[in-house]
């Protein structure tokens, strides 16, 4: 008889959890969920992993709707406790950070310095590195191409940041650069630290193992830091119109932001992880190899415009049509980095997608799939996608 007398409850447990499913997906405003992995009945995607929502865009438009148009709510970025708190409290990583103010300014002023870097400014900077580069590559008859893009990517952004020119790619700086980056982005992965899985841990007082790594990390690279600004401000690059000398000036509004120059160390120091000018040469050293059938004409279009007493230079462009198609196609083929870096949504909000609206809650994590963008709306090799993970996930595709 109680078996019997349970039958109504249970019934009725269901139909509750049913109907809390269902709704999951939609919010007071009628605006659903975006579809995303199949998940368990009733549970939906509860056990998985991550908790917060991962969103997944492959369409070219919704991307600029959201990260352009709605920049406001969506220019955050995801955090990790380890980072936060302990291998960058001072958010001098201020691109990988939360959206404040310090996020803001480096912002504004990074715009102004890629004003300067569109109209020209470090054109004769890159030309001198691709004909170092070009001498280096005949020296040794392409022995060491590898390490030679490398160097010549590190060096155009250390020098135009800090004045640091690397001509042969062993300078004791530069290595310092490659060294404390390596460690950064070894600290900033979601395994470097018991404390990204378990938080509550950090309350444990002393000098615990991870507090010690992060300083010994933090205390390395601002040692580095501090060199390179003395080097661009008042030491022997003093007179260059450098990046850190325009972040370190006084007279502007923002005042002296010499601190925020740490980001540029982090992009000048990744040939080891793989900078994203190198990593398109490499791909365009793979193309040729791949498919040489190509380069012929490649070469008899610079052959006509060029000639053969000069090297080619920025005013060619225009006037290298599939030079220019080969540039793109390189970039398009295989992107540096084919998922994007990550954003975090900041507020509700809902994005209509062919003629559904769907909602984004606070928290989420925003990815702009490189790679789909580009086949999807060149090629059209893969339809677009808008997947999300998370509690109260659907499955399907867009």
């Amino acid at each position: 008889m109680d078996g019997l007398r349970l039958q109504p409850v249970t019934v009725a447990a269901f139909a509750l959890l049913g109907g809390l499913y269902l709704l999951r997906s939609h919010t007071a405003s009628g605006a659903r969920r975006p579809p995303g992995p199949p998940g368990l009945p009733l549970l939906g995607n509860i056990l998985q992993i991550p908790v917060k929502p991962v969103f997944l865009i492959g369409d070219i438009r919704l991307a600029k709707e959201i990260l352009e148009k709605r920049s406001a709510k969506f220019s955050s970025r995801p955090t990790m406790p380890y980072v936060r708190d302990h291998l960058d409290p001072a958010q001098v990583y201020w691109a990988l950070g939360k959206q404040n103010e310090t996020h803001f300014i480096a912002r504004k002023l990074t715009t102004g310095l890629m004003v300067a870097v569109r109209a020209g400014e470090t054109e004769p900077l890159q030309q001198f590195e691709a004909l170092l580069n070009i001498t280096y590559l005949i020296d040794d008859r392409g022995k060491n191409w590898f390490h030679h893009i490398d160097r010549a990517s590190a060096s155009m952004v250390l020098a135009a940041a800090f004045g640091l020119h690397c001509p042969t790619g062993q300078e004791p700086d530069l290595k310092e650069v490659i060294a404390c980056t390596a460690e950064a982005v070894r600290l900033a992965t979601p395994s470097a630290s018991i404390i990204n899985v378990l938080p509550f841990l950090d309350i444990i007082p002393g000098p615990m193992p991870w507090r010690k790594r992060a300083q010994n990390c933090r205390k390395r690279e601002d040692a580095l830091y501090d060199r390179l600004i003395t080097r661009a401000v008042c030491g022997e690059a003093s007179g260059m119109n450098t990046w850190a000398a325009a972040f370190a000036k006084e007279d502007k509004p923002e005042g002296d932001q010499r601190r925020l120059m740490n980001q540029f160390t982090i992009v000048g120091g990744l040939p080891q992880s793989r900078l994203h000018t190198a990593i398109s040469m490499h791909t365009f050293i793979l193309a040729c190899i791949l498919y040489p059938e190509w380069i012929p004409r490649a070469q008899r279009e610079i052959d006509a415009i060029v000639g053969e007493d000069r090297l080619p230079s920025f005013k060619d462009r225009p006037h290298l049509p599939f030079v220019e198609a080969i540039v793109r196609e390189t970039l398009r083929w295989r992107p540096a980095v084919r998922f994007g870096i990550p954003h975090q949504s900041t507020a509700d909000d809902a994005v209509e997608y062919k003629g559904q609206e769907y909602f984004i809650p606070k928290g989420s994590i925003i990815f702009a799939v490189t790679w789909s963008v580009l086949y999807s709306w060149n090629v059209l090799l893969h339809p677009p996608t808008f997947f999300v993970q998370g509690n109260g996930a659907q499955s399907g595709k867009i």
